[in-house]
C-alpha cells in the first residue's frame, strides 16, 4: 500500500568525495520532482558537528525519513537504488523491506545504527519476530540485531511486545521471545520468565531457565 507522506532526506558529503556528486544530484532531482519534501545537505569538511552526533563514519551518508520510517545509507548508491528506496519509504512494508535487504547483505550494524537513532522503528522488527512466516535466514539476522541491542533502553521499552509474543500459541515464537526478554537486561522481566519455568511444555520450560540465566548475567 502506498502512503502519501513524502520523505525528508538528510545528506552528508565531503569535499573531494568521489561518490558524493552522484548521490547529491539524484537526491536534488527528486526534490525538484516533488518526491522529497525537503533535503538538508551538510559538507562535513566545513561542519562535522551533526555528523558526529549521528555517528556518520563515511560519505556520502544519507537518511530517508517520514512519519513511519527511518532508513540510513552510506557509500555508493545508484540513481535507481535511490529512487527505489524513496518509493519504498512511502509504503506500509518499506521498513521491513529495508531491514530484510540490509540484513541479507551483511549490513547489520547499519540497521542497528538506524534503530539507535530512531528507537521506534524497532517496532518493525517486533512485527517480523512475531510473524511465523518470517524466514529462518531473516530470523537469524534479527536475532543478531537484537543481540547487538542487549541491555539497552530500546529493548526494555519493547518488553510488553516480547511478553505478548511469549504468550502466543507458537512454541517456537514463545522460545524466541523469552530469549529476547532476557536480552533486555531488565530485572522487571524476571517474574514473567520465572513463571514460564513452570510451563507444561518442556521446551518452553527449558527456554525459560536459559533465559533466566542470561538475564541474571546481564543484570550482574
Amino acid at each position: 500500500m502506498n502512503l502519501t507522506t513524502k520523505p525528508s532526506v538528510e545528506l552528508f558529503i565531503a569535499t573531494g568525495c568521489v561518490h558524493c556528486p552522484l548521490v547529491l544530484n539524484e537526491l536534488s532531482e527528486n526534490l525538484k520532482k516533488g518526491q522529497i519534501s525537503n533535503l538538508n545537505i551538510t559538507n562535513i569538511a566545513v561542519d562535522n558537528i551533526k555528523a558526529e552526533e549521528l555517528n556518520v563514519r563515511s560519505v556520502p551518508w544519507f537518511s530517508i525519513s517520514n512519519d513511519h520510517c527511518f532508513m540510513i545509507f552510506s557509500g555508493e548508491h545508484s540513481p535507481k537504488e535511490i529512487k527505489q528506496w524513496l518509493a519504498s519509504s512511502q509504503t506500509d512494508d518499506g521498513m521491513q523491506e529495508y531491514i530484510e535487504k540490509l540484513l541479507s547483505s551483511g549490513q547489520l550494524m547499519t540497521v542497528s545504527d538506524a534503530i539507535q537513532l530512531k528507537p521506534e522503528i524497532y517496532s518493525h522488527v517486533i512485527d517480523m519476530l512475531g510473524n511465523e512466516e518470517t524466514s529462518m535466514d531473516i530470523r537469524i539476522g534479527l536475532d543478531a540485531l537484537t543481540e547487538s541491542l542487549s541491555a539497552t533502553d530500546i529493548l526494555q521499552r519493547f518488553s510488553p511486545a516480547f511478553k505478548k509474543i511469549a504468550s502466543s500459541d507458537s512454541t517456537r515464537l514463545q522460545i524466541d521471545a523469552l530469549h529476547y526478554l532476557a536480552l533486555t537486561g531488565d530485572y522487571k522481566n524476571k517474574e514473567f520468565i520465572l513463571e514460564k519455568t513452570k510451563d507444561e511444555n518442556p521446551q518452553i520450560k527449558e527456554a525459560a531457565i536459559e533465559a533466566l540465566e542470561t538475564l541474571d548475567d546481564l543484570i550482574n
